[in-house]
C-alpha cells in the first residue's frame, strides 16, 4: 500500500477546491443572469448599475446608458401617460410603486413589463437612489 505524500494530498485538495470554486462561480453567474432585470439609479434618477438580465431584456449595455435616465430610453409611443405619472409621483414622494406598462427595447420594439420601483435610503435616511425590478409579461 502506497502512503500518500503531502504534495499528493495538496494537489488532490487543490484540484477539488478549484472544481468546487468553478461550480460555485458558475451557479452564481447563472443566478445573476436568471434573476429579474434590475436597474439602479442615483438620487437624481441617473443609471448607476444594471444586471445582465436587464441587458438581455432591453438590449442596452451598461456603457450605453450609464448616467442616463431609464425612462428616456425605455418609454415610447405606447407607454401611457398614466404609467409615467405613477412613476414620477412615486419618485417625487420617495415611495415604492408597482405597475405594468409598455417599455421599448434598444431596437425600438415594444414589450409589456411589470415594474417594482423601490427607493434606496442611506443609513441616515437620506435618499441614495432607486432600484427598479422589471419582469417581462406575455
Amino acid at each position: 500500500m502506497k502512503i500518500p505524500m503531502i504534495a499528493d494530498l495538496t494537489d488532490a485538495f487543490l484540484s477539488k477546491s478549484e472544481s468546487m470554486e468553478d461550480r460555485i462561480l458558475q451557479n452564481t453567474l447563472a443566478r445573476i443572469d436568471a434573476e429579474p432585470a434590475r436597474v439602479r439609479t442615483d438620487a437624481l434618477g441617473r443609471v448607476t448599475a444594471i444586471n445582465p438580465a436587464f441587458s438581455a431584456l432591453c438590449g442596452f449595455r451598461f456603457e450605453e446608458i450609464q448616467g442616463l435616465k431609464p425612462g428616456s430610453l425605455l418609454q415610447g409611443r405606447d407607454t401611457t401617460p398614466e404609467s409615467i405619472l405613477v412613476i414620477r409621483e412615486a419618485i417625487r414622494k420617495c415611495v415604492p410603486c408597482s405597475l405594468e406598462m409598455v417599455n421599448y427595447h434598444k431596437d425600438k420594439s415594444p414589450y409589456r413589463v411589470s415594474i417594482q420601483i423601490t427607493p434606496l435610503l442611506k443609513g441616515n435616511g437620506e435618499l441614495e437612489g432607486f432600484e427598479a425590478i422589471e419582469q417581462k409579461l406575455d
